[in-house]
């Protein structure tokens, strides 16, 4: 049997992938945006999240056998409630992992 020598295609990757390293390495991790740029992506992110929340409601709302609506507002049942700030809570979670 042959033995291969693995260290000669590791080497020949680590020698190509050097330049590509090297530069990532300087490159500024994160682009300045300055205060305004902060605010605009703050508002954009957070209009984001508060739609997704409402889809995420509407279709919690749609999958469930009875209305959310009148439970919360004509018989004002607190399980309910429960169920949906939990609801919120999960999907605020989500969203967060996703666009931070």
């Amino acid at each position: 049997m042959k033995k291969i020598n693995l260290t000669a295609p590791a080497a020949m990757l680590a020698g190509a992938l050097a330049p590509a390293l090297a530069l990532a390495a300087s490159a500024d991790p994160a682009p300045r945006l300055g205060l305004g740029g902060g605010l605009l992506l703050s508002v954009v992110y957070g209009l984001v999240g508060i739609l997704l929340l409402m889809i995420g409601y509407k279709i919690f709302e749609w999958i469930t056998p009875f209305s959310v609506n009148d439970a919360l507002s004509k018989d004002q049942n607190r399980a309910v409630g429960i169920a949906v700030g939990a609801i919120f809570i999960a999907i605020a979670i989500i969203v967060a992992a996703a666009l931070g």
